[in-house]
């Protein structure tokens, strides 16, 4: 499991920028108990209501940074779920407090989806103040190498074939 704390990012009229929610979310990724599938949801966190939950299967979607955000001076730290079967985007935001470790998340993130056991050494990954996360773990493996690439990749570092 992956859960961090995450804004939702709404997409203007036009289709070509978009603003962020100001509510305060989280982003878990899991597999859950009742269908034994992959699931990324997004809740908000004062209202503990889930807003997003989308069943994910292995290659399917991706989790990546924002590029055209770096030079934003408001929000820097824009990330879009990009479902490849749809086209369908879905733009979030990092509210952890310090950006240091944004690519783990999103490493994470995609290692999960992508059905792949991460080589990371905990099992879990949870908002910074409930649990330190490992920081020799590598970071932004999903941003050096493309998405199916990367599920072999970390098939390779599991000891796969």
């Amino acid at each position: 499991m992956v859960e961090f704390r995450c804004g939702k990012m709404k997409v203007d009229g036009n289709g070509t920028t978009v603003r962020a929610d100001p509510r305060k979310g989280r982003l878990t990724v899991k597999k859950s108990p009742e269908d034994d599938l992959m699931h990324l949801t997004w809740t908000d966190r004062s209202q503990g209501l889930t807003e997003d939950d989308f069943i994910i299967f292995p290659g399917d979607a991706v989790f990546e940074y924002v590029e055209q955000a770096k030079d934003n001076a408001k929000n820097n730290r824009v990330y879009v779920l990009k479902f490849t079967s749809t086209r369908k985007l879905h733009f979030y935001w990092m509210q952890e407090p310090s950006n240091e470790k944004d690519a783990e998340y999103a490493g994470k993130v995609n290692a999960y989806i992508n059905g792949v056991r991460t080589p990371f050494s905990s099992s879990c990954l949870c908002l910074d103040d409930e649990q330190e996360s490992d920081p020799s773990a590598p970071a932004g493996i999903s941003a050096s190498i493309g998405q199916a690439d990367q599920v072999s990749f970390f098939i390779m570092l599991l000891g796969g074939h």
